[in-house]
């Protein structure tokens, strides 16, 4: 079973594909490199409606409950305020068939490159096999202490990662003693709306590498995709390996700064803030 990266920020689902191969699991957004393949993903999706990540108790809603109750205190934590989520819909969306994209993506020259590149920069690579993301997020702020800003209270910048234009506040739901510049808040509570559907959590599968020399290596033996290397200076280097084998493997344990959450057979991963 892979694990879910707990992401803290909402990324616009439009924003990221599965395939994309990537060298930050915090940020897919960021040094990415989506395969320009014409055949398109082949996503398995499933959906969860109405769920919330506040004393969601109904029988079939573990998965969709524990994301955003584990959303809800990651960003609390993050912000140091209270927060919880509610959601419309949570939708899971799977890449079927990976190993065989993989394989496929590879032999595309320019994707060849770009893995060669983020290696000689010494950058770990991921796939992007799966996401879940939330349908109109309800956000529920609540600050026992804290300062307004022009009499609204903010939510956290986070939140709007990638997603500007996207959040709203809710009618009438900041609180009316709320008013002034640098007013102190006390039991105070704010509510916003996250418009359309937010990636907020990922499954990522790992690229591992190995180079080879092309005098020493039986190239009908290697079993994994591979390719000789599009870097001339390999080739034009004595003793210098120039046989590049990838492989798709499962994404280990992380580091210590992940947490790690279970729910039945879910396993989620979750970064703790450098001041937590």
């Amino acid at each position: 079973m892979l694990p879910n990266i707990i992401q803290l920020q909402f990324v616009p689902q439009d924003a990221v594909k599965l395939g994309r191969f990537t060298t930050s699991i915090d940020n897919p957004i960021q040094n990415y490199h989506d395969p320009l393949w014409t055949r398109p993903t082949q996503a398995v999706n499933s959906s969860l409606d109405s769920f919330a990540g506040i004393h969601q108790t109904a029988s079939g809603s573990g998965f969709a409950s524990s994301l955003t109750s584990l959303l809800s205190a990651a960003f609390s934590r993050r912000s140091k305020t209270k927060l919880h989520i509610v959601a419309e819909r949570v939708m899971t969306s799977v890449l079927g068939n990976s190993d065989d994209w993989f394989k496929e993506a590879t032999k595309l020259p320019a994707t060849q490159s770009w893995i060669e590149q983020q290696i000689d920069q010494g950058n770990d690579i991921y796939m992007i096999v799966g996401f879940h993301s939330v349908t109109n997020a309800h956000v529920i702020q609540e600050s026992r202490r804290g300062t307004a800003a022009g009499g609204q209270i903010q939510l956290p910048a986070a939140l709007a990662l990638a997603a500007a234009g996207v959040i709203v506040p809710l009618g009438d739901a900041l609180d009316s003693s709320v008013g002034g510049n640098g007013q102190i808040l006390d039991e105070t509570q704010s509510q916003f709306q996250v418009l359309g559907d937010q990636i907020c959590a990922l499954q990522y599968r790992k690229i591992r590498h190995a180079w080879l020399s092309s005098k020493r290596v039986d190239k009908s033996r290697l079993s994994q995709p591979w390719w000789s290397s599009v870097e001339r200076w390999r080739d034009e280097e004595e003793g210098e390996d120039d046989v590049i084998e990838v492989e798709l493997a499962q994404l280990e344990e992380l580091d210590e700064g992940w947490v790690r959450e279970a729910s039945g057979d879910e396993v989620f991963l979750v970064r703790q803030s450098a001041e937590s």
